[in-house]
């Protein structure tokens, strides 16, 4: 028996589960100035596709790192926001990727937000079921949430695009920061 089939309409799914419907902006502090305020617009394709291929892992982060709450599915975890982060919390943020992605043929479109998370909520599925669980964040990862900017010449509040996020190793001289942030990045534009 084939699996369910979900249309992609505006932006949603038809009949979409509860942990794929979320925010279509999140706040984030300005790439220029960290005491300032910005939106950023979701990537939702590739989490969309990811769920068709059973990979839920990037919504149950988007949830539990990014918006600081824990996904929509059971999870029997009292205080479960304990802990959690937000976009907000970022302690640092990069611009250029040194790689090239999408149209952009250096990265240099594109800003990393680094966070130190203490918890996170994992995608988990003991047939037929299927859980979050909640998780430590070993000490030796960081967490990098990548924006392409597209400042737009409105004056408007949204600066970019949310495209992707995920773990990295921390850096061994200071595991506040990736691995190897001094020539991973074109350059630091703040830390906190």
């Amino acid at each position: 028996m084939a699996g369910p089939v979900w249309n992609v309409v505006q932006g949603q799914w038809v009949g979409s589960p509860k942990w794929l419907t979320f925010p279509q902006t999140l706040f984030a502090r300005s790439p220029h100035d960290p005491n300032q305020l910005c939106e950023l617009r979701v990537s939702r394709g590739d989490l969309f596709k990811g769920a068709v291929g059973r990979r839920r892992q990037p919504a149950y982060q988007l949830w539990s790192v990014l918006l600081g709450k824990a996904p929509p599915v059971p999870h029997g975890v009292e205080d479960a926001e304990d802990g959690l982060s937000t976009l907000l919390d970022a302690h640092a943020c990069f611009r250029g990727i040194r790689r090239p992605a999408a149209e952009d043929d250096d990265g240099s479109q594109f800003v990393a937000y680094a966070l130190k998370p203490t918890a996170f909520f994992s995608y988990e599925f003991l047939a037929p079921l299927v859980f979050s669980s909640k998780h430590p964040v070993p000490p030796d990862l960081v967490f990098l949430a990548f924006a392409r900017l597209d400042e737009p010449s409105d004056g408007a509040t949204i600066k970019g695009v949310l495209t992707h996020w995920d773990f990295v190793d921390a850096d061994e001289r200071d595991p506040m920061m990736p691995a190897d942030y001094d020539s991973r990045f074109h350059e630091l534009l703040w830390r906190r």
